[in-house]
């Protein structure tokens, strides 16, 4: 069976199956063993069980289930609550104060769990208290969502993590890479909120509570120990002190003790967070195994070579592919989860990207800025689905809907000055290594 045949019998049946509502592990695990025994009949099957085993034994995936560990902590400590309170009591007296504590809180926690702590706890906290105080919907809806995405781009990243193993790239450069580009995405978000609440101030009323600085200086203690704690995960891994594995191994350690130092923790905490832990690292240790069979199987029938012939048979500048690449992923993000995207594009848009002479760590920066773009673009996008999941009963699916295009926007441009400026992305990672 011919390269050509195998790739459309191997995608349509993927495709098929996804929109059929096979979860993606079993998807891609599915087709791949399926093919491999129709083309290389039962001994190819010994590949499925020797590639399952080296997934599930690779040390370098502890990664992932400490930094969720992490990050659950975090969420049962109310750590959340008190940097949103704190941050409230300095930014009181400027209009969309609330909003702009809201991004400032999401980028704490992503820094200290990545994505999804982000947007459940600010959803449950930010939401109703800038309702309560007559803030338009859009803006307090977009501000938590677009705050909580940005746990896609700020270390420690998850998708980064998968990305990088499944791309065979330093997890380290990646973090480095996607810091810069992840704090301009905040500060351009804090920026938009400040201009339109200026012109438009109705949309943001201000506080009429007035706020001592003493109680503002008092409220500096709640920052001092997530302040520390993300000292202590990306300190280390930028001064090279820890690998990001081993950096996972403190980050869980010291939510843990904040968890206890708050007077939060009990043994139902340590079980529903070792519990959601051990959901998701299922999760996502299942796709990647399905991921690796499917790159296996796929690269073993000659795909590098047919997708090589056909980038170099086309005549057109290297950045009009650059560009299509970058629609497919808007695109595919629109339909597909991230992890869909990254397990099903990474392995083939990373080698066309080489080959076409752009810079590895730059492309996978610019592979998960569009990734944080597919959260908030309906109908998938995950963002929409856990704030709605979070939001108030009065708060409807359309008005969550309306809240993304100014964020989106932001997203955008992002990703364009990241194009534009490859040193956005790569600065640090070559200072640092």
């Amino acid at each position: 069976m011919s390269i050509e045949l195998v790739t459309v019998l191997l995608f349509s049946g993927l495709i098929f199956l996804l929109a059929m509502g096979v979860p993606v592990a079993f998807a891609l695990g599915g087709i791949s063993a399926v093919f491999a025994f129709i083309l290389g009949g039962p001994n190819a099957l010994y590949i499925v069980a020797t590639t399952t085993y080296r997934e599930i034994t690779d040390p370098n995936l502890i990664t992932i289930p400490l930094f969720l560990l992490m990050g659950n902590f975090l969420f049962h400590s109310g750590i959340s609550d008190r940097l949103f309170q704190a941050l409230s009591y300095w930014l009181s007296g400027l209009r969309g104060g609330l909003a702009i504590v809201s991004v400032g809180v999401c980028v704490a926690l992503a820094m200290c769990g990545g994505f999804g702590p982000g947007i459940l706890t600010m959803g449950l906290i930010a939401v109703p208290a800038m309702l309560k105080r007559s803030y338009d919907k859009s803006l307090a809806l977009g501000s938590v969502m677009a705050g909580g995405v940005l746990g896609e781009i700020i270390p420690p990243s998850i998708i980064m993590i998968i990305f990088a193993y499944i791309a065979r790239i330093s997890i380290g450069r990646l973090f480095f890479g996607g810091a810069i580009p992840g704090l301009i995405t905040a500060c351009l978000y804090i920026l938009y909120i400040t201009i339109r609440c200026h012109f438009q101030p109705h949309l943001a009323p201000r506080e009429a509570v007035e706020v001592t600085w003493k109680i503002r200086w008092a409220a500096l203690k709640d920052i001092v120990l997530p302040v520390l704690l993300v000292v202590l995960v990306l300190g280390s891994i930028f001064l090279g002190i820890a690998t990001p594995t081993e950096a996972s191994g403190v980050g869980a350690m010291g939510a843990f003790l904040i968890c206890f130092i708050y007077g939060r923790f009990t043994w139902k905490v340590l079980s529903d967070s070792c519990l959601e832990t051990l959901k998701i690292s299922g999760m996502v240790l299942w796709i990647l195994i399905g991921a690796t069979l499917f790159c296996v199987f796929y690269t073993s029938a000659g795909a590098q070579s047919l997708v090589m012939e056909i980038v170099k048979g086309l005549q057109v500048n290297r950045w009009l592919i650059l560009g299509a690449m970058q629609v497919i992923l808007l695109i595919s993000g629109m339909f597909m989860d991230d992890y869909a995207v990254v397990t099903i594009c990474a392995p083939i848009f990373v080698p066309i990207a080489k080959f076409l002479g752009f810079d590895p760590i730059w492309f996978s920066i610019l592979f998960i800025l569009n990734m944080q773009v597919a959260y908030l673009t309906p109908p998938f996008g995950w963002a929409l689905i856990l704030l709605k999941g979070v939001a108030p009963p009065e708060i409807q699916t359309k008005d969550i809907w309306r809240s993304v295009p100014p964020f989106v926007g932001i997203q955008l441009l992002v990703l364009i000055i990241a194009m534009v400026f490859p040193q956005v992305a790569l600065w640090l990672p070559e200072k640092m290594f």
